[in-house]
């Protein structure tokens, strides 16, 4: 690890030194920093017009899908969404003697979904995170895997994507998907 930050970053840093330089370039150079990361890191010629996965090719993914995969899929998002909807809290008010309190839950307009990638495809991540998302409310969903081959080139992870509706895919991964988020970047919005 010592070795591969050496070469990215010139010097030997810390993971948390890591993780901090590469937030504080995607919050001040935006796309271009993501772009250089994921050439740098992951090893991945991703350009501002190929980051975004486009909608053809989640509903190819989909079409090409094993039938006993998506139905796979539809059985385990039901269980899921059984099980969040039996646990999705409800707003509370206790009476106490000048008034009362409210508890409210209210979903975020929009959240972001990291799935890993490298050593392996996770559709079981997709579903466990797109599904209670869905459940609570929440508006837009905006899911970032690793430009890899288990990442967001792996056609059962586009086409778990697409069987629950998420057409917002990007293909990148590690801290500067999670900056890219978390500030927004050119073609990439904010999530909450």
């Amino acid at each position: 690890g010592r070795q591969r930050t050496m070469e990215i970053f010139g010097q030997p840093l810390t993971p948390v030194q890591v993780v901090e330089r590469i937030c504080r370039d995607v919050d001040q150079k935006g796309l271009a920093a993501v772009l250089d990361y994921s050439a740098r890191i992951d090893k991945a010629q991703v350009t501002a017009e190929t980051i975004r996965v486009p909608a053809e090719e989640l509903a190819k993914a989909h079409a090409a899908a094993e039938p006993e995969f998506l139905q796979t899929v539809r059985r385990v998002a039901g269980r899921i969404r059984t099980f969040q909807e039996a646990i999705l809290h409800h707003d509370v008010r206790v009476d106490v003697p000048h008034g009362h309190l409210v508890e409210r839950y209210l979903p975020l307009k929009r959240v972001g979904l990291c799935v890993p990638g490298g050593a392996a495809a996770y559709p079981s991540t997709v579903l466990m995170t797109a599904v209670p998302a869905q459940v609570a409310g929440v508006a837009e969903l905006a899911l970032v895997a690793p430009p890899t081959k288990f990442g967001a080139y792996n056609p059962v992870l586009l086409a778990t994507c697409h069987e629950l509706g998420i057409r917002e895919v990007y293909r990148m991964g590690g801290a500067q998907a999670v900056a890219a988020l978390a500030y927004g970047v050119e073609g990439i919005p904010r999530v909450d």
